[in-house]
Formats: structure tokens, C-alpha cells, sequence
């Protein structure tokens, strides 16, 4: 991590542990409540589907993939799912969330590329995250939250991220919600998903590019869950991203791609 990223991990970290002492006592009387009504301590679940996404950050060509699906809840404390990650509740309130996540985020191949990779366009390998988030429920299906995280390997970059979801109460039992986010990257992501070096520029006959730290999309979201029986049913996805001017104005996405991103995935699930 650069020295800043690791101050701000610090800081942030430091704010959810004191929040989470704060609400030390409330999460406890909702642990027990969870208890005395019965409720399961965990539920998992495991299935397989497709997901189609652009084929790079940036792309206007797709890629089909096979999609293995695995969910995992522990009270609502410890949630890991294959599309959203790791998340551990530390705050446990009845409005506040907070604690820790890991996400990760797919990089590109030479096929991917196709011709950019011979011009010279660096390939880029997957990455792991790791991060702490924010969040605030002013009403029951209704939240607003922040995050921040930073690649677990060795290049610098570092994300942000502010959303709105809203967990839709209509249509039961299907379950499904709409969330809206902001995202932005730090420089050092920036230039890894969207730098176009003098060399690749000369080849491919553009100017080169080096953009800085700022927004890096807006990202609407629908997910749903649509059961079946009372143990199965099917997971739904649609991603809508709309990249930012830094972004955009990269001649990848200018000339090679396309600044709106659609991503859509479907599994069929058995859950416990």
C-alpha cells in the first residue's frame, strides 16, 4: 500500500472499531433476540448459472462465463457471496453497519485485448481487495453507505465507493432491490485500467494517456431472487455503468470501447 492509502485504512478502520464499541450493547440485545425466537445461526447456499460482462473495464465487446455460485450468511454478521464478496458486520446496530469487506476485481487477458495486446496494451491479472464500509439504514429497506479499499497485491490502486440501495417490498415472495453507485478510483487504478503508453499510442496512432485519481463510473444495479420451491429458485443481475470523463476520455474507451457497461448474470440456486 502507498503511505496514504495506509493512513486512510488506518483511520477508517480506527473509526469502525469505536463505533463498534459504541454499539457494543445494542448488537448484544440483538443477538439474543435472534437467539430467543430461534433463529438459524447461518444459511448457505450453492448453484451454478452464466454471467455475461464487458471483456475489459472499458470494452465494448462481451465475454460469456460460466458462474459458480456459492452464498454464505452467519446472522446477518458474516455474508460471502461469489457476486458481492466478503463483508463482517463490527458495528451490529439496528440502523448503523460496519466493519470489514474483501472484494476482488477481474483483469484482462491477451484475448481479451485481441489486437490492443499486440499494439501493447498491458494485460492485467486479477486482484484481491480488501476494505472497511459504512452504512446507515434511516428506514427499514433503505440504505446509504460508503466504502474504501485497496488491492491486497502490490500496485497501488485504491477504490471508492458511495451507494443507495433500496430493497423493493413489492411482488413477495420474489426478494429484489435497486441500488445506485458512485465509485472512484485513486491515480495508481486510474492508470492500470486506462493508461495508454507512448509506445501503444504510437502503434495504435493515438496520444498517449495518463489520467489522475477521480470518479471512475456510475453503476445501477437490479438484483432479485425468484424462488422456485421453498428451497430453490434463480438469482438475477443486471449491472448498468456509465463510465466517467477520466475514464471515457482514454482513448481505449474512445476509440476502442464503449463508456456504457451491461452486465448481466443468471443461477439457479439450492438453499439451506
Amino acid at each position: 500500500m502507498t503511505g496514504t492509502a495506509i493512513k486512510i485504512f488506518i483511520v477508517s478502520l480506527a473509526c469502525v472499531v469505536q463505533i463498534s464499541t459504541a454499539h457494543a450493547q445494542t448488537g448484544s440485545t440483538q443477538e439474543n433476540d435472534a437467539e430467543q425466537s430461534g433463529q438459524n445461526s447461518f444459511t448457505w447456499a450453492i448453484g451454478a448459472g452464466g454471467m455475461r460482462s464487458p471483456a475489459w473495464l472499458g470494452s465494448s465487446h462481451t465475454r460469456d462465463d460460466f458462474l459458480p455460485y456459492f452464498a454464505f450468511n452467519w446472522r446477518d454478521i458474516v455474508e460471502l457471496s461469489v457476486t458481492d464478496g466478503l463483508s463482517i458486520d463490527l458495528l451490529r446496530g439496528s440502523a448503523w453497519h460496519g466493519g470489514l469487506i474483501g472484494t476482488w476485481r477481474r483483469g484482462r487477458s491477451s484475448r481479451d485485448l485481441g489486437a490492443l495486446a499486440e499494439a501493447g496494451i498491458a494485460t492485467l491479472s486479477h486482484t484481491w481487495q480488501a476494505g472497511v464500509y459504512l452504512e446507515h439504514r434511516p428506514i427499514k429497506n433503505l440504505a446509504l453507505g460508503v466504502s474504501l479499499s485497496h488491492d491486497i497485491q502490490s500496485t497501488g490502486s485504491a477504490y471508492g465507493n458511495a451507494y443507495i440501495e433500496w430493497d423493493i417490498p413489492v411482488l413477495k415472495p420474489v426478494e429484489h432491490s435497486i441500488k445506485l453507485n458512485r465509485e472512484f478510483m485513486n491515480r495508481s487504478a486510474m492508470r492500470r485500467y486506462f493508461s495508454v503508453p507512448l509506445e501503444a499510442a504510437a502503434a495504435l496512432g493515438v496520444q498517449a494517456y495518463r489520467p489522475g485519481a477521480g470518479a471512475s463510473g456510475t453503476r445501477l444495479s437490479y438484483e432479485a431472487f425468484l424462488p422456485t420451491s421453498r428451497s430453490t429458485g434463480f438469482a438475477l443481475g443486471f449491472h448498468w455503468t456509465r463510465l466517467a470523463s477520466k475514464p471515457s476520455a482514454s482513448p481505449l474507451v474512445r476509440d476502442y470501447g464503449n463508456k456504457t457497461q451491461r452486465t448481466a448474470l443468471a443461477a439457479f440456486l439450492v438453499h439451506f
